[in-house]
């Protein structure tokens, strides 16, 4: 694994629900470089969004039509991280460079302003050995182990103070979690469980007062039967 190299990261959909504001925020209060990455959609608030963030972009560099090979960081990333530039915007990239952006960060933020359910970017970072730092909102508790693959957090202050200790998250803990918990022979175990758990015959019984056989039927308090 690479060592980290001193910048931020924020991927994702460039959208208020993002929160790539607080992310340039909390690279002013710290200090840090931040590479800003992702996509502006075709809808007004978006469009607005991106609109009111370009003041606070030091530098745009677009790289979506560089290609990835084994010399993208010295000829790609090497230039614009050693740029006198601290908050950058690179534009949408693809999966092969998002790998290259994952895996050299430092951190990646991750304020979302909503309760996402899941967050591959979550997943992705960590499988690079790259810690997040994230609002405790949505699936993030559930995600991150709070104190070894990352920080999660209340405040933007709380997550000023967690860039600020990331140095304490080794990088291996990160990938080994992914492995452990969101590998693919991880995520077919669990397919099989549940199929299996499904497929398991259920046992048949007799509900009071009503002469009904079934699994899986529920007889309320005021004598209504539902089925689910």
């Amino acid at each position: 694994e690479p060592e980290a190299t001193p910048y931020l990261l924020s991927i994702g959909r460039i959208s208020p629900v993002k929160g790539q504001d607080v992310a340039i925020e909390i690279a002013r209060r710290t200090g840090a470089k931040l590479i800003v990455a992702g996509c502006v959609q075709d809808k007004a608030e978006d469009r607005a969004f991106f609109a009111s963030l370009k003041g606070a972009f030091d530098l745009v560099a677009d790289v979506r039509r560089q290609p990835v090979g084994s010399d993208y960081f010295e000829r790609v990333m090497e230039p614009i991280l050693s740029s006198d530039a601290q908050v950058v915007y690179i534009g949408e990239v693809d999966t092969a460079a998002k790998k290259h952006w994952f895996r050299h960060a430092q951190a990646t933020l991750f304020p979302v302003q909503w309760g996402e359910p899941f967050g591959m970017v979550l997943i992705e970072s960590m499988a690079s050995g790259t810690p997040i730092v994230g609002f405790r909102r949505g699936a993030v508790p559930e995600i991150v182990k709070d104190g070894k693959t990352g920080f999660v957090v209340d405040s933007v202050d709380e997550m000023v103070d967690a860039v600020r200790s990331i140095a304490q998250i080794d990088r291996r803990d990160c990938r080994r979690h992914v492995e452990e918990c969101y590998s693919i022979e991880k995520m077919t175990e669990g397919y099989e469980a549940v199929y299996e758990r499904l497929a398991r015959p259920q046992p048949v019984r007799v509900l009071p007062k009503t002469g009904l056989r079934a699994a899986g039927v529920a007889v309320r308090p005021d004598r209504r039967v539902t089925i689910g």
